[in-house]
């Protein structure tokens, strides 16, 4: 007689799909357990997934009436019985589970405030550490997010990367990679290393590219672009703006330097980079700032660490010049192969969410 699957309970504010962390889980542990999935609906388009239902919440109303829609069709939906909740942060998160005291929730964190505001960021963190000390069982991304909780126990969930690539990389020519967003990450830095890099040289090698992939709020983008039609530099740079992950392959597969570029600042010591993840699984070195988290991943044969400013990323430029002979893409994909969302979700998701469920 087959075995009954464990019924699981996601709750996010992201509309299903867009958050690439329960995305993955679902993807990859849809075959193990029931899964549903509650959040927004931001009138985005729909992504589907086979053996998982998704129940959308309008955001019809003023904020605060948006919220309470939220919380309550989580209250609801938890009624119904499932053998484990995980929740991200939600505000007011806490009540529903103090209305809900029989059922086995997971509280699960990814990130502390990133805001540029500092006091929105104090207030964030504040209600996210009172909220979560609600939970008997929390899981976080890493262990610096988990002491920042001050919490004695929790669980890891480490974050993964897709694959983008698989092919061997020459590393004769350098062709730089970023993808994310462009929001408080100080791209403009980045642009301005390059150039500078471009001016040591006496921009004599015109096969060194650097394709600029992702977008932002506050019209990063535009100025982007902006620097490089000023400098005249699109020969060697590319702005390219929002492209779907579906669509990154052959940008992966052109490349062969990434770049992890965070401001190093404290509200991002120990955010877990996914990119560099990315980037490293695909058979790419990595330039990368040094954050905590960044410093713990890069190795001296998988990249180079740089400071937050122009100069330094182009030092690292000049580096990764010198150090490209000891580059091997296949030795880097098979030593953080591990870090695929697949394996991720395989060899740590899974497991917890068994022994929780039980």
């Amino acid at each position: 007689m087959k075995k009954e699957k464990k019924k699981i309970l996601i709750l996010g504010s992201a509309q299903f799909g867009y958050s690439t962390t329960t995305y993955k889980y679902c993807e990859y542990a849809r075959h193990d357990f029931d899964i549903t999935y509650v959040g927004w609906d931001y009138k985005l388009p729909k992504i589907e997934l086979s053996l998982v239902k998704v129940k959308y919440v309008s955001r019809k109303g003023n904020l605060l009436k948006r919220n309470f829609k939220l919380l309550k069709a989580f209250y609801k939906e938890i009624s119904l019985g499932y053998n484990l909740v995980l929740t991200t942060y939600v505000r007011g998160i806490s009540l529903v589970k103090l209305l809900n005291p029989g059922a086995k929730v997971l509280m699960y964190v990814d990130t502390f405030g990133v805001m540029p505001n500092a006091s929105k960021r104090y207030v964030y963190d504040l209600m996210l550490k009172f909220e979560t000390s609600f939970f008997k069982n929390v899981a976080v991304i890493n262990s610096g997010l988990g002491k920042l909780l001050n919490r004695n126990k929790y669980e890891i969930l480490p974050l993964g990367g897709a694959v983008f690539n698989t092919n061997h990389k020459s590393f004769d020519s350098l062709k730089l990679l970023y993808v994310g967003t462009f929001d408080n990450r100080n791209m403009i830095d980045c642009v301005k290393g390059f150039h500078k890099f471009l001016e040591k040289i006496g921009y004599k090698n015109d096969s060194i590219k650097f394709e600029i992939i992702g977008d932002g709020p506050n019209n990063e983008l535009e100025e982007l672009k902006a620097y490089v039609e000023s400098y005249k530099l699109s020969p060697y740079i590319s702005i390219l703006g929002y492209i779907p992950q579906k669509d990154l392959k052959p940008y992966f597969e052109n490349a062969n330097i990434g770049v992890s570029y965070v401001p190093i600042l404290p509200y991002y010591e120990y955010q877990t980079p996914t990119k560099t993840f990315e980037y490293l699984i695909s058979g790419l070195p990595v330039i990368a700032t040094a954050t905590f988290e960044n410093k713990k991943i890069i190795r001296p044969w998988s990249g180079v660490i740089v400071k937050d400013t122009p100069n330094s990323f182009c030092e690292g430029i000049i580096k990764l010049q010198e150090k490209k002979k000891e580059f091997c893409s296949e030795r880097i994909i098979k030593a953080y192969s591990n870090n695929t969302w697949e394996n991720a979700v395989k060899n740590h998701f899974i497991p917890l969410v068994r022994k929780l469920a039980n």
